[in-house]
């Protein structure tokens, strides 16, 4: 699942960074929410939602993050 614009490579980051600190979980969506510096709109949303599920079921080896 590819980012398509700097708001999604924003939240993509945080995502990945959390799961190499091996914390990602549903829970993790308002830490994302809380971290970005910038106001998510519906898309937004629905990215982190679906990424982080996405990750869940993909997640990254420690050393290999895209976005991290």
């Amino acid at each position: 699942m590819e980012p398509t614009n700097d708001h999604e490579r924003e939240i993509a980051r945080i995502v990945d960074r959390i799961d190499t600190e091996g914390r990602l979980g549903l829970a993790s969506i308002q830490e994302v929410v809380s971290s970005v510096d910038f106001m998510m709109v519906g898309s937004d949303t629905e990215f982190l939602a679906n990424y982080v599920r996405w990750r869940m079921g993909h997640p990254i080896q420690k050393w290999a993050s895209k976005y991290y």
